[in-house]
């Protein structure tokens, strides 16, 4: 099991130490997972494990939606959705269309596509599986956890050794897309996002 969306404490609105993400998940019985935190590398070069694989990465917001770069080593800075695109496939990593159905409609092609997201509603998450079979796109699965509780509620079940085997995985259409389907736990995310964004003095993540 691999939670290919997951935040620590180095994105603005994240809590948790990368170190502290990592040994939770290895309890529940995960293989490995994506640290893609908001504008930044950091969280995901910081963790060094020899039995948990980490897929680095970064959650970009553009104008046409949130774009999640996989797979690269170097942080991409463009946020104009083509070049975002462009960098990151020049990074050696592949663009994956985050929660399409959250805020919008798709906008953009993307390498592939999240079509369950922790923080998203079931609807929201039956539109994007919809959209992905629909356009014939490989599917990715996270929980995008900022808190700990949060971590591993959905993700993709897949054969991966290393970041080139995750990598490949998604792109082959592999990597099967599992999680919690409900009402309350998306709601629950919202409360808590909420909070952390008053507590933070309403700054917005870009």
């Amino acid at each position: 099991m691999f939670d290919l969306h997951v935040h620590t404490c180095y994105s603005l609105d994240g809590n948790e130490k990368p170190e502290e993400i990592v040994k939770y998940l290895k309890k529940k019985g995960f293989k490995g997972a994506a640290i893609v935190d908001h504008n930044t590398l950091k969280g995901a070069l910081e963790v060094k494990s020899s039995d948990f694989l980490i897929i680095p990465g970064m959650e970009i917001k553009t104008g046409k939606g949130h774009i999640l770069a996989l797979g690269i080593k170097e942080e991409v800075k463009s946020r104009d959705v083509v070049e975002v695109i462009e960098e990151i496939h020049e990074k050696g990593g592949i663009a994956v269309l985050a929660h399409p159905f959250r805020f919008s409609k798709p906008h953009c092609k993307t390498d592939a596509i999240e079509v369950i997201n922790g923080r998203c509603f079931p609807m929201q998450n039956k539109r994007a599986m919809e959209y992905a079979a629909r356009h014939n796109l490989p599917a990715t699965a996270g929980s995008d956890g900022h808190y700990m509780w949060e971590m591993g509620k959905a993700y993709v079940e897949m054969n991966a050794e290393s970041i080139d085997d995750a990598i490949e995985e998604i792109l082959k259409g592999r990597a099967e897309a599992k999680g919690e389907q409900n009402f309350w736990h998306p709601l629950k995310c919202q409360i808590y996002s909420f909070t952390s964004f008053v507590k933070r003095g309403f700054r917005r993540v870009e």
